[in-house]
């Protein structure tokens, strides 16, 4: 999936995207060029269920 199809699924603006990737806390992605990044929608699956939450109390990061 590309940038805008990532964001539009995850429902995160691009630039909340661009950060995640910075910092390496966002789904794993592929980068076949210099210019271009793409996400595999079940890397992206697997990132959001190991992020799920129960209580706003204890974050994990």
């Amino acid at each position: 999936m590309s940038i805008e199809e990532t964001s539009a699924y995850c429902n995160i603006s691009k630039q909340a995207l661009a950060q995640l990737r910075y910092t390496g806390k966002g789904p794993k992605f592929l980068k076949p060029t210099a210019r271009t990044v793409l996400y595999r929608k079940g890397d992206v699956d697997d990132w959001m269920d190991a992020n799920e939450q129960t209580s706003t109390a204890h974050p994990q990061y």
